[in-house]
């Protein structure tokens, strides 16, 4: 594999095939045109000895190339968003770090449109697995024991073999990428603090010297937009485990060498310290056990608000919660002043979905609102959620659904009438899917019969002689 190693770092994607054709049928986001440089030393660019400090610096890093990036593909601008961290983000691991910040990128280019793309689909990877950070683990230990900066491991072994040797071939889906490594070099043998976030922000926005093979592998959802259309494309993720909101485990392993220890990468002045990233897609095998964590108390699954008889309607869910206290409703004119206007309760340890509400009367037609969550934890602990914009309709809608975007195929049809009503659940190719219905006296809950991969649905609201009433729209996953 080629490899860039300049004195502060190396980069190196595998792919099991790479071409620059492009196809406008994958929903993954587009490389860029050119690496971002940052400004130091509020953003830092890693010059020798110099890592990231802290997390207001690596915000203002990540920021400063979402902005770049916004600019290099001709997205409207914040179209991206801003990145936020957790109060207690340097606490958590390496790898719930790595989880977190990579999350965060996939999930802020959800629903955009790039250059020769449809919209892509944000999915954010699922956890940590325990077996897979103890393979990436392994072969940066192997690297710097070695003195090799290479894909080949113990044994001739390569990242392919390595991942599929970590599962039972049934609980594991083939994919096109599955290792990223970098380097970088200081004249200290100690572990920089942030050196996996360093890695993130390399492989995302300056790998142009290895065609961008990191950034497809930290951003890749169902196929590399890259490569021509199947069956020759690079797979991504096959999302068939567990939410349908998240897919896919990450292992990170990192290990660090003596001050001169490293001439495979490094000057005799300097220590080596290695980061393997490896990726996995599990299978939706019963018969699997995996080990996973993730670093934050809830795993909140989306957070959507919309405009119902004049009035802001918020929802979310979360697939898992441990010890959440629950959650503050923030608002605000201006999407930067937020004020506390609620609370909702949690529902503590659960590890199966939860959905909330919250209504907000205090709006007036015509104007939009900005809404996020503030999740509260037993300890204390707090996390902020997306922020949302909710313009007010001046006109109330007679039929609609709720929550949309949903973030596994629940949900609930609202009309204005009492008319019995039945609904049709029809995706995109025209195929009817099984649904079961609850009704109430003016809402009706929906169930799928199957799990719903992310994407776009049709509801077809019919009365009961079966004529069509009303066509509506359903995001699943996003």
């Amino acid at each position: 594999m080629a490899k860039n190693v300049l004195l502060l770092r190396g980069v190196c994607a595998f792919v099991f095939f790479l071409s620059l054709l492009r196809n406008g049928y994958a929903q993954s986001p587009t490389n860029l045109t050119s690496n971002v440089a940052l400004v130091a030393p509020s953003q830092t660019d890693f010059a020798p000895s110099a890592f990231f400090s802290s997390t207001a610096q690596i915000v203002a890093a990540f920021n400063a190339a979402r902005r770049a990036e916004e600019t290099q593909l001709g997205l409207p601008t914040n179209s991206l968003g801003n990145l936020s961290l957790p109060a207690n983000y340097a606490t958590f691991s390496a790898n719930d770090r790595a989880l977190f910040l990579i999350n965060q990128e996939r999930i802020a280019r959800s629903g955009l449109v790039y250059p020769g793309t449809t919209a892509v689909l944000g999915l954010p990877m699922e956890a940590v697995e325990s077996a897979l950070v103890n393979t990436a683990q392994t072969h940066a230990s192997y690297l710097v024991a070695n003195n090799v900066f290479s894909h080949t491991g113990s044994g001739g072994s390569t990242p392919s073999t390595r991942v599929g040797n970590t599962y039972p071939a049934n609980c594991q889906t083939g994919m096109g990428y599955s290792e990223n490594i970098y380097v970088a070099c200081s004249s200290s043998a100690t572990t920089p603090t942030f050196l996996v976030e360093q890695a993130i922000f390399n492989w995302l926005y300056r790998d142009s010297a290895n065609s961008w093979g990191h950034r497809k592998a930290m951003l890749i959802q169902n196929d590399d937009i890259y490569l021509a259309p199947p069956p020759n494309t690079l797979r991504g993720y096959v999302n068939d485990h567990g939410s349908a909101s998240s897919e896919g485990f990450l292992g990170i392993g990192i290990a660090s060498t003596t001050v001169g220890a490293y001439s495979a990468s490094c000057s005799g002045s300097f220590a080596g310290h290695v980061v393997v990233m490896n990726i996995a897609d599990p299978t939706a095998d019963a018969s699997c056990t995996f080990s996973t964590s993730d670093a934050l108390p809830v795993h909140l699954l989306h957070f959507s608000g919309v405009s119902r008889e004049d009035k802001a309607v918020l929802g979310w869910s979360t697939n898992w919660e441990d010890n959440n206290l629950g959650f503050d409703v923030l608002k605000s004119r201006d999407a930067k002043a937020f004020e506390k206007i609620g609370f909702v309760q949690g529902n503590g340890t659960r590890s199966e979905t939860n959905t909330y509400s919250w209504t907000d009367a205090e709006v007036i037609a015509g104007e939009t609102y900005y809404y996020r969550l503030r999740q509260i934890d037993a300890n204390g602990r707090t996390e902020l959620s997306k922020i949302i914009a909710v313009p007010i309709e001046s006109a109330n809608r007679d039929r609609y659904l709720f929550p949309n975007p949903s973030a596994d195929g629940r949900f609930t049809l609202v009309a204005a009438d009492s008319e019995q009503l039945t609904v049709k659940l029809v995706n995109t190719a025209g195929m009817e899917l099984p649904v079961r219905t609850l009704a109430n006296a003016a809402s009706m809950n929906v169930i799928p019969g199957q799990l719903l991969p992310p994407g776009l649905y049709w509801v077809k609201v019919q009365d009961a002689n079966g004529r069509v009433q009303k066509v509506l729209r359903l995001l699943v996953g996003h």
